[in-house]
């Protein structure tokens, strides 16, 4: 793990698309800037919540723990966010993120998370829609 300069443009990423610039101003000094290798596994199934995390490059699988074993969630990448659903629930993580190539993320803690959610309504609503429909495509697949 490289901690980088938070050199991102944030309105290039759809989360953040539509926020004022104040907003993305306050937004860029909740994200530290981190790049992974490959094979780097940001976020372990089971475990707390501690960051919410926002790709700008490389991709990464998603995979979950099911009774016939291992199996792929989904492919990520550029502008997908990830870690929302725990921190939004509570709850532990969903899910394990590996690295499919190098990546840079933005990453931000839990307190962080809450106030980027507090500072941009627009970046709450898209958060919030993207964990509804994640956790009904996971009740689904049960």
């Amino acid at each position: 793990m490289t901690i980088t300069a938070n050199a991102v443009r944030l309105d290039d990423l759809e989360v953040f698309a539509g926020c004022s610039k104040v907003e993305l101003r306050r937004i860029g000094a909740l994200t530290t800037s981190l790049r992974f290798e490959r094979g780097h596994v940001l976020i372990h199934e089971g475990a707390p919540a501690k960051e919410f995390i926002v790709i700008v490059q490389g991709t990464a699988r998603v995979t979950r723990q099911t009774p016939s074993g291992i199996e792929q969630v989904a492919e990520v990448g550029p502008g997908d966010f990830l870690g929302e659903m725990a921190l939004l629930s509570g709850g532990t993580r969903t899910a394990t993120v590996t690295a499919t190539s190098e990546l840079e993320v933005l990453v931000s803690s839990v307190a962080e998370f809450r106030s980027i959610m507090e500072i941009a309504p627009s970046v709450a609503r898209k958060v919030r829609a993207a964990s509804i429909a994640r956790t009904a495509g996971m009740a689904a697949a049960a």
